[in-house]
């Protein structure tokens, strides 16, 4: 007999339904957790004022559908927290829902926590969730017009660099060549941010993106991320996990090959999107972070860059990151197969 527990699963930001049947995420929970598919359900963010997906709009007005505000039978099947609860009871299971969010849809599940009485659009928390688990969810926000520098300008490790430099300590011109690693670099991001938002592949739709409300609910300094990091927002009763993607680059200038390191430093990417400090634990709340820590270790020598990966020897990297990054970036822990296993995990035997 399959087991029975309660889970709606909320995609992210410009997604669908499908981006949990897409990489299999879904299919594996039914699989090998023995799951009830009824009860396992896909989330839905209804239809905009213009008749399309309502994958942009207010988050506030799609975490409503959580609470079955407005909806018909059919809607209140596939989104409210409410009907599945019930339906999970009267088939001998647990009144306690799971929700399962990606990215923005983390945000969307904490808001509809948050109410403890209805917004305008009718938003109010009926108790009914047990379990929140966030898959690369900002919940300290995140710009998708500001990308993460290998070594940024002004900053003590650039100074350093600088100095060695002029020093004549470092060899062959490391500041010109991490430039040019991180142009490649800024183009891997971008591909990542464009596979969330396609708007968001080059500088001008960068700017036309921030005019979006959702852009504006999740950037870093929202009154929206304000008001759920309160103390006390998160009901105590709720179960938390995060589980983000952390892409780190290590970056070593060597005085020769096999030599000292005059400098050794690593930049943390997050999963390109969502830094891994705003995804790994929610404010206020007490939650289990699982990290996917992917590292790769690159060494600067006599003009030439060697890259070492999963303990192998190093080997001439040429001057672009590109293609290189590990598949733990934003849009791919869907169809990770560790993040599948470690959530099954969370769920836990009940």
């Amino acid at each position: 007999m399959a087991r029975l527990v309660p889970v709606l699963l909320i995609h992210g930001f410009n997604g669908a339904p499908g981006d949990w049947t897409d990489g299999g995420f879904r299919q594996y929970l039914l699989g090998h957790g023995d799951l009830d598919a009824g009860l396992v359900r896909l989330f839905q963010y209804g239809a905009a004022a213009d008749g399309t997906y309502n994958n942009r709009g207010d988050l506030r007005q799609i975490a409503s559908r959580l609470a079955g505000a407005g909806l018909d039978d059919a809607e209140q099947m596939s989104c409210s927290v409410e009907r599945l609860s019930a339906d999970s009871v009267a088939r001998g299971g647990p009144a306690q829902v799971t929700l399962i969010a990606h990215s923005l849809g983390g945000i969307i599940s904490r808001y509809y926590l948050s109410r403890r009485t209805p917004d305008e659009f009718g938003t109010a928390y009926s108790g009914k969730v047990g379990r929140l688990i966030t898959i690369g969810a900002p919940h300290r926000g995140a710009d998708l017009a500001r990308l993460a520098r290998l070594a940024p300008r002004y900053s003590p490790i650039w100074f350093v660099i600088r100095v060695l430099e002029r020093l004549g300590v470092a060899p062959a011109l490391p500041a010109k060549a991490i430039k040019e690693w991180e142009a490649s670099l800024d183009q891997q991001q971008l591909a990542a941010r464009a596979a969330l938002a396609p708007e968001a592949a080059t500088p001008q739709n960068r700017v036309a993106l921030t005019d979006s409300p959702i852009y504006q609910q999740i950037a870093p300094d929202s009154p929206v991320l304000a008001a759920l990091n309160r103390a006390g927002t998160m009901p105590a009763h709720v179960r938390c996990h995060t589980f983000y993607g952390d892409i780190r680059v290590r970056l070593r200038l060597l005085s020769h090959q096999g030599g000292t390191a005059l400098l050794d430093h690593t930049t943390s990417f997050g999963d390109l999107v969502v830094p891994t400090t705003s995804a790994r634990a929610i404010p206020g709340a007490r939650a289990t972070p699982h990290a996917y820590v992917t590292e790769q270790r690159i060494d600067y020598t006599q003009g030439t860059f060697l890259l070492t990966r999963d303990g192998a020897t190093p080997a001439p990297a040429g001057r672009s990151l590109a293609g290189r990054l590990p598949a733990t970036s934003h849009c791919e822990l869907l169809s990770n197969p560790a993040v599948h296993t470690g959530v099954l995990a969370a769920l836990g035997p009940d």
